[in-house]
């Protein structure tokens, strides 16, 4: 079991990282970004997040964007960007509209459909949420034939070992959330989280 870390850097925005004298191993914690979800009303498809790395000794891939094609059965969610991830999904509800919630990365939970009107009268406030960090966006549907299909999420790693050399430069890139497919104006699909990558390290 590691013992607590005495130094860390956290990003949220490309940077680098300084490897301090003396030290030769760090340990990162953190994803690629999650896709975007589709919308049913029309055929649609959510973009890939892409991929968060810390210089060439890491990448962490980004989520798969959702994809929706009038009728369930075309409809997919996205898939998760490695093992850290998971997928988006497509899910029934129990009145018949199918409704979608972004797949999870690590810590963070994918973004989930909220507001929905018990009658299902007001396709206004069906509204889709991005996911949060490295996580895949909702997303919610037009009539209950169709299927608002959500992203995945991205790989996600914690304390993973990585040896540096000291006093080198690592070049650290963030990656960017998916956008969701088409009728982002009517709340139906959601973005994916951008990535955050955190290095941890003793002196």
């Amino acid at each position: 079991m590691l013992k607590p870390f005495k130094c860390y850097k956290t990003y949220t925005s490309n940077g680098t990282f300084i490897v301090p004298a003396g030290v030769t191993e760090v340990y990162i914690t953190g994803g690629g970004a999650g896709g975007g979800s589709a919308d049913s009303q029309v055929m649609s498809v959510g973009s890939s997040g892409t991929p968060t790395s810390f210089g060439n000794l890491l990448t962490l891939s980004g989520g798969g964007g959702g994809s929706t094609i009038l009728g369930a059965a075309n409809s997919a969610g996205g898939m998760p960007g490695g093992n850290g991830g998971q997928a988006g999904t497509c899910s029934l509800s129990a009145s018949g509209f199918r409704l979608g919630n972004g797949g999870k990365s690590g810590p963070y939970f994918g973004g989930i459909v909220q507001n929905i009107p018990s009658n299902y009268v007001s396709v206004a406030i069906m509204k889709s949420r991005d996911g949060g960090y490295c996580s895949g966006g909702a997303g919610s549907n037009y009539t209950s034939a169709e299927v608002g299909s959500a992203a995945g999420g991205g790989d996600f790693v914690y304390n993973y070992p990585i040896t540096v050399t000291p006093l080198s430069t690592i070049v650290v890139t963030i990656g960017i959330g998916g956008l969701g497919g088409n009728n982002q104006s009517h709340g139906r699909v959601g973005n994916g989280g951008n990535g955050i990558l955190t290095v941890k390290w003793w002196e």
